[in-house]
């Protein structure tokens, strides 16, 4: 059985949402404590940024998902056409 000689993603998976998390958290929590009041308690901007965070790197992933599908479509159609000219 022959190598693959390159490795092809078949999607971007939990742990690239999960990068994506990590690294949107920090800028959401500071962005939520710069639009509420200095009333409001510490954990409500806390829970806002995690759920901007959460949400952000949720659309990143699905862009990122919908890139590599449309590629991956290109690609099947040209190796499609390819085999239907030899035939």
């Amino acid at each position: 059985m022959p190598k693959k000689d390159s490795f092809e993603f078949d999607a971007a998976g939990w742990l690239f949402w999960t990068i994506c998390f990590a690294v949107l958290v920090g800028p959401c929590v500071y962005g939520s404590f710069q639009i509420v009041y200095e009333i409001t308690p510490r954990l409500v901007p806390v829970a806002m940024g995690v759920v901007g965070a959460a949400i952000g790197a949720g659309f990143v992933s699905w862009a990122v998902n919908a890139l590599i599908q449309s590629h991956r479509k290109k690609r099947r159609m040209k190796v499609r056409k390819k085999t239907k000219k030899r035939k």
